[in-house]
């Protein structure tokens, strides 16, 4: 109950405590946001001129088409706008297949857990991690692990009946993998990119609570960053309440309605940032100076309902 008052009077706050933002803060972290965009674009490139070393995917299309996809999930849940990121790089490469550019994506999210687990285990052993809260309704996870089982044992009956279906779309989705291994080309290629994207997200986050006058050093951004990340995945437009959850729990040293405001603000600030870099990334590919146009050929191109 007090974290739901605390909801209430942080999403209320909200809207006063981004009268007080201090702007030179909020330009640095935009910069840095707009950077992080452009790395992890730089990132998947790599890993798809690793899956088609013929084809040589140009840096402009994946750009665009990884922008569009970001301002998307600022508005489908469990991270929508990935299938459009699919769908408009598809279009842009001749005989590619979806299992293969999904499974390049796909590289980019299992680095993520990769840094993201190292920043946890980091943290923790640092001593800088909060102690977690009390989690009610443990007798659930019997329940949960014998509809885990029995999913196990559906995909397996499905997989006997599909098994040549299963195998085009394994051997295509390996493809896609392919710089994982190599790597050399992924220390040259992806890595360094991945990497430095984390850093400016980080730093994003560092700047955001500074300019919201929250004194925390880098290990709490680091935190808020990994948390962040972990909320998307919630079926839930852009991890909305999920990220506020997690964000009360990494604040602990200050109140709840302003850890859940200052939440809301970036979280507001994050969305208006990603939808228009996305909007312009899908005006570029589309060749449209029309917004609604640009949005019909996304949908249209993404084959989102």
């Amino acid at each position: 109950m007090t974290l739901l008052a605390g909801f209430g009077g942080g999403v209320a706050a909200a809207a006063e405590r981004m009268q007080e933002v201090d702007p030179r803060y909020a330009g640095i972290a935009l910069a840095l946001q707009l950077s992080h965009l452009g790395l992890r674009a730089l990132a998947w490139r790599g890993a798809l001129a690793a899956a088609y070393p013929r084809a040589r995917p140009a840096l402009f299309p994946v750009a665009c088409a990884y922008a569009a996809g970001v301002g998307l999930n600022a508005f489908l849940p469990a991270r929508g706008g990935e299938a459009a990121k699919v769908a408009l790089v598809r279009a842009q490469l001749p005989g590619s297949s979806v299992p293969t550019i999904a499974a390049s994506l796909a590289v980019l999210t299992m680095l993520d857990a990769v840094v993201g687990a190292s920043l946890i285990v980091a943290l923790w052993a640092t001593g800088v991690l909060p102690a977690l809260p009390s989690v009610p309704g443990v007798g659930l996870v019997p329940a949960a692990a014998a509809a885990g089982i029995g999913g196990l044992a559906v995909l397996a009956l499905a997989a006997r009946r599909l098994r040549a279906a299963l195998r085009r779309i394994v051997a295509a989705a390996a493809h896609g993998l392919a710089v994982l291994r190599d790597p050399g080309r992924c220390a040259r290629t992806v890595l360094p990119f991945h990497l430095a994207a984390w850093a400016c997200r980080i730093g994003v986050v560092f700047f955001v609570l500074r300019a919201f006058q929250v004194e925390t050093g880098l290990e709490t951004a680091a935190l808020l960053t990994v948390l962040s990340g972990a909320a998307t995945t919630v079926p839930v437009p852009g991890g909305a309440g999920s990220q506020q959850v997690l964000a009360v729990w990494a604040l602990q040293g200050i109140s709840t309605a302003a850890a859940v405001s200052v939440s809301v603000g970036m979280q507001l600030g994050l969305t208006v940032v990603n939808t228009a870099v996305g909007l312009a990334g899908a005006m570029l590919l589309l060749r449209t100076l029309r917004p609604a146009v640009a949005l019909r050929g996304l949908r249209r191109r993404s084959s989102l309902p």
